[in-house]
């Protein structure tokens, strides 16, 4: 007779073998990007590290780490990514890499009504969480021994356990009713033993998940491992083989075609640099993976910018308000990678899409601080907490003449541009200008209060097609708060 477990067990490789050989090739295209933070109060969470090129825009507030993963999570709705995988790295022995601590990101979801658009899911940088978590309890430093099922907590009991007790199963990433796992590599400098035991190790973590959780889990593994454990194939869904030496893979296994893709990588001072040839780079990586019918597409990385390959706004200013140039930073503006990534969104004109003040590609035309130095981005801008709706942040006190712009933006055919102010003041009057042609002037009602916050309807203006566009708002005769606009 079948133990509890053996009977789990053999129920779990049952089911997939079931769907592994009825499965058609999936239609739904799925995009996200890993997101590389150590999850505790680390440099990565507390401030950038400014001697790379991608210096993300966004300054962290010390006192406000929360604020952070704020910041990141708006910037990957604006980026209209479906899921975001943070690397688990496992708890222990190094408890500060420990998967509890992306509660924030949970938190930061909900708070910003993205929680609905954007799924987490679990990316194993099993370097950190299986080899070095490892080594550092054995005082080793040798490859991972797979073969040993009483390494298997490190897989499991320290790593995936913590994750999805961390990450609720409504914010899970999922594909066919499935959390999704998605292992980074099985070359044999990272895990050794795998010839029979990297399958045996899976079908644990699929009945560890069934016991604990309830649900057998969609996993994507490395082809290393695939070529390194020929039973492996029977017991996974699908595969990726990462960067495979350049800046985009898809790989067809199982039916199911995945795909990674990266936006540029390393310094052009390395041997192994990665080129990002002004987005042409991140352009044609997405072309060869989510547009060549990838089920999934993972992007490396949005924060990534310790690598030269981040995806998040990057700054265009350093702490002075001096311009950097495209050499400095790897980007020709700081929405450049977001509005790439979205274009191969599965919603690129998405109707519900909001553009952040704060997040505006240029600005101009104030005079005087923000009144608390380098907040939130460097340069003259106001930017403040508000209590909009949402939360967050808004540009406020807009003067005579303040405008702000953005680059290669989305429009809708015939969607009503739409804008968030607030204002004690009447009379105030703002206008677009759509790739260099203003619009006329609407006057703005007063809203009774500087953080009363109305939606300012300013028509289609004329744009009758799906297309993009430069787009600048000026403000007139100033005396307003800026939220967001949207068309």
């Amino acid at each position: 007779m079948l133990s509890t477990r053996d009977s789990v067990l053999k129920k779990c490789v049952l089911a997939a073998t079931m769907l592994f050989a009825c499965a058609p090739y999936a239609q739904a295209q799925y995009v996200g990007v890993t997101f590389g933070f150590n999850y505790t109060s680390q440099t990565e969470i507390l401030g950038p590290d400014t001697g790379t090129y991608n210096t993300p825009l966004y300054n962290p507030d010390p006192k406000n780490p929360d604020g952070t993963w704020d910041a990141w999570v708006r910037e990957l709705g604006e980026a209209g990514v479906d899921f975001v995988a943070p690397n688990v790295r496992g708890a222990y022995p190094i408890a500060k890499w420990s998967p509890a601590g992306m509660a924030p990101i949970v938190k930061a979801l909900n708070q910003t009504g993205l929680a609905s658009q954007i799924k987490v899911a679990l990316f194993d940088d099993n370097a950190a969480s299986w080899t070095a978590q490892w080594n550092q309890a054995k005082h080793n430093s040798l490859p991972f021994d797979i073969g040993n099922p009483a390494n298997w907590t490190y897989i499991y009991d320290t790593n995936y356990k913590v994750f999805f007790e961390t990450i609720p199963d409504a914010n899970r990433f999922k594909i066919d009713g499935r959390p999704v796992i998605i292992i980074w590599t099985g070359n044999q400098a990272t895990v050794t033993n795998e010839q029979g035991n990297y399958s045996a190790a899976m079908r644990y973590v699929r009945q560890k998940c069934m016991q604990d959780f309830g649900f057998n889990p969609y996993i994507i593994v490395n082809t290393d491992a695939l070529k390194n454990d020929t039973t492996l194939a029977a017991v996974v869904d699908a595969a990726q083989a990462w960067s495979g030496g350049g800046t985009s893979t898809l790989t067809d296994f199982n039916r199911t075609k995945i795909g990674v893709a990266f936006p540029g990588l390393f310094a052009p001072t390395s041997s192994t640099f990665r080129d990002p040839n002004h987005g042409q780079t991140f352009d044609t990586a997405l072309k060869n993976t989510v547009d060549a019918g990838a089920l999934l597409t993972l992007v490396e990385g949005f924060t990534d910018f310790l690598e030269n390959a981040s995806v998040f706004r990057v700054r265009n200013l350093d702490e002075q308000g001096k311009p950097l140039s495209y050499q400095q930073t790897l980007y020709d503006y700081p929405n450049q990678r977001i509005n790439i990534l979205r274009a191969h969104s599965r919603n690129p004109f998405n109707a519900d899409l909001k553009f952040a003040a704060a997040g505006a590609d240029y600005f101009g035309g104030a005079n005087g601080g923000n009144g608390k130095t380098n907040f939130y981005r460097n340069g003259n801008i106001a930017i403040e907490p508000t209590r909009d709706t949402g939360g967050g942040v808004n540009v406020g006190s807009m003067q005579n003449g303040e405008w702000l712009e953005w680059e290669h933006v989305p429009v809708k055919a015939n969607s009503h541009f739409q804008v968030r102010i607030a204002t004690p003041s009447v009379g105030r009057q703002m206008h677009f200008v759509i790739d260099g042609i203003a619009q006329p002037s609407q006057t703005l009602p007063s809203t009774g209060g500087w953080q009363t916050w109305t939606t300012v309807d300013f028509g289609t203006l004329g744009l009758s097609s799906d297309s993009y566009h430069t787009v600048r708002i000026v403000f007139d005769n100033g005396g307003l708060n800026f939220n967001w606009w949207k068309s």
